[in-house]
Parts: C-alpha cells; sequence; structure tokens
C-alpha cells in the first residue's frame, strides 16, 4: 500500500532523483543508491522521459563504482523497472 497520493507521486520520484544526486555529490554513495533505487522503484514518474534522463544520467555517474554491490542492484533493478512499465 502506498502512502503517497497518487497525483504526487511522479513529483516524488523526481524528488527521490533530485536527493539521491545530491546524496552522490555529497560522497554517500549507499544513501544516493538507496534513494534512487527508491524512486525506480516506486516507478510513478517511469514514463516520463525526464524522469528516464535523470535516471540515466544518475546511472552513467554511479558507474564509476561498478563493483559496489548496491551500485550493481540499482544497476539491475532500472532494467526490471523499465520491464514492468513495458507490461503493463
Amino acid at each position: 500500500m502506498s502512502l503517497t497520493d497518487p497525483k504526487y507521486a511522479r513529483t516524488l520520484g523526481f524528488c527521490r532523483m533530485v536527493l539521491a544526486q545530491s546524496q552522490l555529490l555529497n560522497g554517500d554513495l549507499d544513501a544516493a543508491v538507496t534513494t534512487a533505487g527508491l524512486a525506480v522503484q516506486a516507478g510513478d514518474a517511469l514514463e516520463s522521459a525526464r524522469f528516464q534522463r535523470y535516471v540515466g544520467d544518475f546511472q552513467r555517474e554511479v558507474s564509476a563504482h561498478g563493483t559496489h554491490p548496491a551500485v550493481q542492484q540499482f544497476s539491475g533493478q532500472v532494467p526490471d523497472a523499465m520491464n514492468r512499465l513495458d507490461d503493463e
């Protein structure tokens, strides 16, 4: 059950990606990947080209830490979320 009002869910996705970017810039890789993962997992903004661009930009930046388990998990999470979107 989601606690987010559906009319704000997309905005929450955008805010989470911006927060994840900020956390990454502050050197908190674990928090950044967790926050971005929540945004992608919710999927409410995935239909947005702008959101997809945010996710792609984030993925490119965290790829420098590609051996980190959380980054690997996030990188696997994105295609799964996109596939769910295609199935709907």
